[in-house]
């Protein structure tokens, strides 16, 4: 396993650095990366086809100086520079625990309020060339495709916000024995509180700029498939124990062709350091598992890009816009219904059945997903739909 960057850059090249980033969170970072680009070329194709036009905005030309943007702007630039040449200056330091220096008042002060003194001037001379008794606006016309990047800000921000609180929420006895190690853990993310409360938020988003929900999320089908086979990669990498149960048989003579790891995989190295003590092995991460287990997130991976490719090849034939949506909703509900079987989950005791948060959302999300294509086929043959 690959708990940060660094371990992975040494396997690859076989050298000795010590760049502690976590490969958790830097590859979730090119999951919103491998999100923007697909959706990009997603909304290019619905506005090629004359499904989405260009959407009423407006710039601000002209204007009062405003104080508090120019504060805020400083203060960020404070943090950046503040933490950065502190890193820098204190590398040993921040090495030892990422989480805890950057959450700390270590950095370097001097730094950041340099980087302060610059930025409010900065802003303040810009501010001053803009500067007007009203503020005057400017109408203009974007295209969808135009705001991508902002589409992408709106899902990660409350998508992240959402993952932990549903993560919290499926964990509450972890959260009430350590709240403040919990909120900022580094793992710790629920796909589908994501995935709720990112929907919600870019739709009402994107609703405000006038944009077609129905093509929006249509556009959007391939990129969440494609973000969650890049992302479910970030579990598979760091080994945070998203893996599956205990898996001590021997693989079958019909899996011969494949590595043993995608049958059984102990996870040494693992960032959470889980199982035994690896012998010969120095420093943070030296636990492997004692048995071996199924290695649920590269499955998910998998299948996840293959319907990614699925969905990709056939929007063209499928006319009713948003059926894309919810034939990506039911699929990945699909893949993490049946995954979960094979997979350490919190189980919830309901009556005499036994079931976790992910196999109750993924019913829920099949279900949603195959009364939304019905619908949308039906509301498209009646034309109230287009």
């Amino acid at each position: 396993m690959f708990p940060t960057l660094g371990h992975l850059i040494n396997y690859i090249f076989g050298t000795q650095i010590n760049f502690p980033m976590p490969t958790y969170g830097f590859v979730l970072v090119m999951a919103f990366v491998t999100a923007g680009i697909v959706l990009n070329f997603g909304l290019r194709r619905k506005e090629r086809l004359g499904f989405m036009g260009k959407h009423p905005s407006k710039i601000l030309v002209s204007g009062p100086i405003n104080y508090i943007d120019i504060f805020i702007s400083s203060f960020f630039y404070f943090a950046l520079f503040f933490k950065i040449v502190g890193i820098i200056l204190n590398y040993d330091e921040f090495t030892k625990d990422i989480n805890e220096y950057i959450f700390s008042l270590n950095g370097s002060w001097i730094a950041g309020l340099l980087a302060a003194a610059a930025s409010i001037v900065w802003a303040y001379i810009k501010a001053k060339e803009k500067e007007s008794p009203e503020p005057v606006f400017k109408d203009v016309e974007l295209s969808a495709h135009q705001i991508t990047i902002n589409i992408v800000m709106v899902a990660a921000l409350s998508g992240i916000i959402g993952a932990k609180l549903f993560d919290i929420l499926e964990n509450l006895g972890s959260f009430f024995n350590d709240p403040i190690g919990s909120l900022f853990s580094a793992g710790g993310f629920t796909f589908y509180g994501g995935l709720i409360a990112g929907s919600i938020a870019v739709v009402y988003y994107t609703r405000k700029r006038n944009i077609n929900t129905l093509h929006l999320i249509d556009a959007a089908a391939p990129s969440i498939l494609a973000a969650y086979a890049v992302g479910r990669m970030a579990c598979m990498l760091s080994g945070d124990g998203c893996w599956g149960i205990p898996n001590p048989e021997i693989k079958p003579e019909w899996l011969a062709m494949l590595p043993d790891w995608m049958w059984a995989y102990d996870f040494p190295h693992n960032v959470i350091n889980e199982g035994v003590k690896m012998s010969g092995c120095h420093g943070d991460y030296c636990h492997m598992l004692n048995v071996p287990v199924f290695p649920t997130p590269f499955y998910e991976s998998s299948l996840s890009a293959m319907f990614f490719l699925f969905i990709w090849f056939i929007q063209n034939k499928v006319k009713a816009p948003g059926t894309m949506f919810f034939i990506a909703l039911m699929l990945n509900g699909i893949t993490r219904f049946f995954v979960e079987k094979i997979r350490v989950n919190n189980v919830y005791s309901i009556g005499s059945a036994n079931i976790t948060q992910a196999e109750i959302i993924s019913t829920i999300l099949v279900i949603i997903g195959i009364v939304g294509i019905i619908l949308l086929r039906r509301f498209y043959r009646l034309g109230k739909i287009k």
